[in-house]
């Protein structure tokens, strides 16, 4: 397989237009009004940062810029959990996989470790509701960096296969929240995504030649066509599914998918473990 380092596709390519300009705000708050349990981190990776690391020449500050990149590295390590299998007081997924999206924006190693960083908390992390609105915005991230790609590009780019492995597990955790009715409330999430799956939709081919990523864009686009068929009005960009026979088709491919997930005997765990959350 082709292999190159992904060219700077925009000032951010990873983060979506609609995050362009401000610092992420996610609610990490209990949608129902109730205080979490866990106090606010501090967020501090601006696109000031971001843009400053990626295009300074000047090899005195770009020295100093890694160096404060990699302690933000080792901080979002903490706040992920990855020597604890994401427990502990320390730990805070939503704003650590926000961080670590952001930090993805940083040319070379750091975009590299941050993305490493990701797929490994998202293999084996915890199920809970407060984490939504950071899966919708990683999910939408996700999306939207691979679509800026697949016109692009004649072969994959490491970036991209390291997001196509991140957006299967990132939607593996979508469908497993909506098998269990916890999706009710993120309609305006739903419809976000609906321009991106439809881009990724048409470029199905760019990853044809690829097996092992091509499955990945292919649970993607299924398991959204399953979520927005149920939660969405018809007009979605999936529309009805057009008779039985092919939904039943669907979900024996959503059934063989998850019994090859690469966390698979931690994540049956956890979709047991999901139930207390209904």
């Amino acid at each position: 397989m082709a292999v190159n380092k992904s060219p700077v596709i925009d000032k951010f390519g990873i983060i979506p237009p609609s995050y362009h300009g401000k610092h992420v705000k996610l609610n990490f708050q209990n949608l129902n009004g109730k205080e979490s349990h866990k106090a606010r981190p501090s967020f501090s990776i601006t696109e000031e940062f971001i843009l400053k690391f990626n295009q300074t020449q000047n090899s005195i500050e770009e020295e100093e810029l890694l160096e404060i990149a990699r302690k933000y590295i080792l901080r979002c390590k903490r706040k992920l959990g990855l020597k604890t299998l994401g427990s502990g007081k320390h730990v805070h997924l939503p704003a650590a996989w926000t961080e670590v999206i952001y930090l993805a924006q940083c040319k070379g190693e750091i975009q590299d470790e941050a993305l490493n960083m990701l797929y490994a908390s998202l293999d084996h992390a915890c199920f809970d509701y407060d984490h939504l609105p950071a899966l919708f915005f990683v999910a939408e991230s996700v999306l939207h960096r691979l679509c800026c790609d697949a016109f692009l590009k004649t072969y994959l780019y490491s970036v991209e296969i390291k997001l196509t492995k991140i957006g299967y597990l990132v939607f593996l955790r979508l469908f497993i929240f909506f098998l269990h009715g916890h999706l009710e409330n993120f309609k305006q999430h739903l419809l976000r995504l609906q321009p991106y799956l439809y881009a990724l939709s048409l470029s199905e081919e760019s990853y044809y030649k690829y097996p092992n990523i091509f499955s990945n864009v292919l649970f993607i686009l299924k398991t959204s066509e399953i979520i927005c068929k149920r939660e969405l009005p018809s007009e979605s960009i999936f529309g009805l599914v057009e008779n039985e026979e092919r939904y039943e088709d669907i979900d024996s491919d959503m059934d063989m998918k998850l019994t090859t997930c690469s966390g698979t005997v931690l994540l049956l765990g956890l979709v047991f473990r999901i139930t207390a959350l209904s």
